[in-house]
């Protein structure tokens, strides 16, 4: 009886053994680790040093594009496309080819077939030309560093943080492109601009991308991660009888083909842009300067946050770099272009903040990428692991009180930050790693609802004496949506030009005068980031000012047919 009870508990076990075995196998993975175990064995030239870490990723692409407008489909694509990623060590990981200025990646076109034929042939290649050049920089940066007086703090830094082996192996995600059902969407869906012939163009716009990354290191990570991407557009311009040109974009962007909005909902999105366009048009160009009290409001507040917070790296940490002879003027890092002068290269100063209150004590930035759901809804900057194998924490403080606590890190310490919180991601369109948010909550401590926030905004133009505030509902470079509200009677009026004469400053953030007590969440960008926030933030002081060098066209000759 014992005899068969443990044949029983046997074959059990290597039921699910096997089980979980094929979860994981996967025949691209398969053919990346054959072949870069292959070449970490045999890749070393005379008098050199081997390679101590290969890393090789497979980004599997597949595109699909449509167009449409007044109510006619403009243009269709469909691409797929796979490119391979490498990444190549030497010396160790105190002392090795990285922190110094990036070069771009120009990835190389591999097979398309889950072969042992072409995927390693094309490893094989592009590690052959990457050890040559790893070795070269290698000997560079150790010739600089040896005539440099470095600090103990600085000898002791090392290059790259070594890590725990990851195994995920993800299955591709389902996408959802049904040809028929988009193109009747578009086509519906642009038909809007028909009603409006003051609208000199418009289209709407479909982008669905389906991605797969397959990684293996020689630490023994093995991961594949699904990526999915939807994103609805709508785009229209208009001249203003002054001949000012005037644009406008909103956007749609999520994850998942349940997250889209409905036809419906799409269409009267785009119907009240080019509404709303056509008044802007119609409204007097700003004609003073203004410091004082402003509200931003919805997608407005996403993209100053944006431009704050996230396009300029502000909360990522950045290794200094070592200077190779051959560095050109401008350098690429981290995906960021920055000048090559004599000065400091790299690093970035914010770091020289940790602990220190950076803006109101009422606003705190949490990172919470290893989240995937907030508050029931699907997160699209979530992801289960970055470029570089980290799991992402599911709530890192960043700015805790208005104190700045962290940054966001990859495995490139930094004086401060030493560890990464997994925020390295590739960007397929600059071809380049780099550190960024996934999922950002931002959050305030003194919260009201809208009336009683537009009170205090009112209250606080009175106690500097002016006549209105501003309250600002769309900033989108062609087409800013500035409002007056004027003290004597609330009263709004839209205005033509204004723009923030600092917008990527953090001193606005310094003095608060509350939030709403309602949330918005909001995704963008190519390389998908979510935004959690108040609808809206009232600033004690900022500086409104007319754009400069605006453009007045003449008319047009004819009339638009």
């Amino acid at each position: 009886m014992n005899t068969i009870i443990k044949s029983i508990i046997l074959s059990v076990a290597l039921f699910w053994g096997l089980g979980a075995l094929a979860q994981t196998e996967n025949a691209v993975i398969s053919a990346i680790q054959k072949e870069v175990d292959r070449n970490k064995a045999e890749l070393k030239m005379e008098g050199m040093m081997s390679p101590f870490f290969i890393s090789y990723s497979v980004l599997d692409r597949q595109d699909y594009g449509l167009s449409a407008s007044l109510g006619s489909i403009s243009s269709y694509s469909q691409g797929h496309q796979r490119r391979g990623i490498p990444t190549l060590l030497v010396g160790n990981y105190h002392r090795n080819n990285l922190k110094v200025p990036a070069r771009n990646l120009f990835p190389s076109a591999t097979s398309l077939t889950d072969n042992t034929t072409g995927i390693p042939i094309s490893i094989w290649r592009d590690l052959d030309g990457m050890y040559k050049s790893s070795v070269e920089v290698y000997q560079s940066k150790m010739a600089i560093l040896q005539q440099q007086t470095q600090t103990q703090e600085e000898i002791d830094l090392p290059d790259f943080e070594q890590v725990k082996p990851i195994n995920m192996v993800m299955q591709p995600a389902p996408l959802n492109f049904d040809k028929a059902y988009w193109e009747n969407y578009l086509r519906k869906a642009s038909e809007v601009a028909k009603q409006y012939p003051e609208i000199l163009n418009s289209h709407v716009t479909l982008h669905v991308r389906n991605i797969m990354i397959y990684t293996y290191n020689t630490e023994g990570s093995r991961y594949a991660v699904p990526y999915t991407f939807y994103q609805l557009t709508c785009t229209a311009n208009t001249r203003a009888q002054d001949g000012q040109d005037l644009s406008q974009t909103i956007f749609e962007e999520y994850a998942t083909f349940e997250q889209m909005p409905s036809l419906a909902s799409f269409t009267n999105r785009c119907k009240t842009l080019m509404e709303d366009l056509l008044k802007l048009g119609k409204a007097p160009v700003v004609d003073d300067a203004y410091s004082g009290p402003v509200l931003f409001e919805g997608r407005a507040l996403y993209a100053l946050l944006v431009q704050v917070f996230v396009s300029n790296n502000r909360l990522a940490a950045a290794p200094k770099l070592v200077r190779l002879p051959q560095a050109q003027s401008f350098v690429v890092v981290d995906g960021v272009v920055q000048l090559a002068s004599s000065g400091q290269l790299g690093g970035n100063d914010f770091e020289l903040m940790l602990n220190k209150k950076v803006m109101s004590r009422d606003l705190s930035i949490q990172s919470i990428t290893g989240q995937e759901f907030y508050k029931g809804q699907r997160l699209s900057g979530y992801y289960p692991v970055d470029a570089e194998g980290i799991v992402p924490d599911k709530e890192l403080m960043l700015i805790e009180n208005g104190v700045l606590r962290n940054l966001l890190n990859g495995r490139r310490p930094t004086q401060r930050i030493r560890q990464s919180n997994g925020h390295v991601r590739y960007d397929y369109l600059a071809n380049n790693y780099r550190t960024t948010a996934g999922n950002l909550l931002i959050t305030c401590n003194q919260t009201y609802n809208y009336d009683e926030l537009r009170k205090r905004l009112i209250e606080a133009a009175k106690e500097e004496d002016l006549d209105y505030a501003y309250v600002v509902r769309e900033m989108s470079g062609g087409g800013n949506f500035f409002y007056k509200v004027y003290v004597e009677d609330g009263r709004e009026e839209l205005v033509r030009g204004a723009t923030i004469s600092d917008a990527t400053s953090l001193r606005p953030f310094k003095r608060i005068l509350g939030a709403s007590d309602k949330e918005q969440i909001i995704n963008f960008g190519h390389i998908q980031t979510t935004i959690i926030s108040p609808t809206a933030l009232l600033f004690e002081e900022m500086d409104v000012t007319r754009m400069p060098n605006i453009e007045f066209k003449r008319p047009y000759i004819v009339p638009k047919p």
